[in-house]
């Protein structure tokens, strides 16, 4: 498997927390996209990681002049988290690069991604849905630029990343899921949803508001002490469920416990940055 992080136009220093970890847990291929002005900040991982300026990689959607999104809040945070994926399908094309994990700099995963590589079907792009309109690319899996240029070919400039891939997903059918919760006997069909695939993985993957609930939001949001914030808009609350760790092979790993049944957590998007504090 190839993981693959951006780093485009504001250095995000917690990028190099995500990066330890993956070497941690004995990934091989680590590429980051990044600005060559920034490349050098990442001396430490020289041996570990593979750069790709992105002065280097064609811009054949011309993304970034086109888009309408907020180019000014947190120096263009609306419109870079979409023109990401982009470089990414521009990556993949140049390099002939396929099966590809990309994460958000925020989010920490807790397993050697080769274990889950059989479980996708690759025909598909998966990403977590925590509500039947709301997709978070916090952890992304993505086949082939192919595949990657039909769900781009049906990007709508005008919206952000959270609301697009819904969209493509109920348009072209080529997204599926990655389990937020574990598939359990509800009605609850948004419930039902957000958990699907879940037999195919038997993990839970976090959007944003596992990680918002055990470390707090982003102190650019709230700068008093957010742990325990229960996200208002993702169907699961998971303060009505308990957390606990188990170190295990040297990584200490999440799980949720629900009706006293351990679920193993495959990442935390640690939206309050302190990547280190769930290391």
């Amino acid at each position: 498997m190839n993981i693959v992080l951006v780093c485009i136009n504001n250095f995000q220093e917690y990028i190099l927390d995500n990066i330890q970890q993956l070497i941690n847990l004995n990934h091989e291929t680590i590429y980051v996209l990044t600005n060559e002005r920034f490349c050098n900040l990442f001396d430490k991982f020289s041996e570990k990681i593979k750069l790709i300026a992105i002065e280097t990689l064609n811009d054949s959607y011309n993304f970034y002049s086109r888009t309408n999104l907020d180019k000014s809040f947190r120096n263009g945070f609306w419109s870079l988290t979409s023109l990401r994926f982009f470089y990414i399908y521009e990556f993949m094309k140049k390099y002939d690069v396929k099966d590809v994990i990309h994460l958000e700099n925020d989010v920490l995963i807790y397993y050697n991604c080769n274990e889950i590589l059989n479980f996708f079907d690759k025909n598909y792009i998966y990403l977590p849905f925590d509500t039947f309109k709301r997709n978070i690319a916090s952890i992304m899996f993505i086949p082939s630029c192919d595949i990657l240029k039909n769900i781009l070919d049906n990007y709508d400039f005008s919206k952000n990343d959270m609301e697009n891939f819904s969209i493509i997903k109920n348009k072209t059918g080529l997204i599926k899921t990655l389990p937020i919760f574990p598939k359990i006997n509800t009605t609850n069909e948004e419930i039902n949803f957000v958990s699907e695939n879940f037999k195919d993985f038997n993990l839970i993957f976090d959007a944003a508001a596992m990680g918002q609930y055990l470390g707090g939001i982003d102190p650019k949001n709230d700068s008093s002490n957010t742990i325990g914030f229960v996200n208002e808009t993702c169907v699961i609350k998971y303060n009505n469920y308990k957390f606990f760790y188990n170190v295990i092979d040297k990584i200490k790993k999440p799980f949720l416990l629900i009706n006293n049944i351990p679920f193993r957590v495959f990442n935390l998007h640690i939206h309050s940055k302190n990547l280190k504090n769930f290391m």
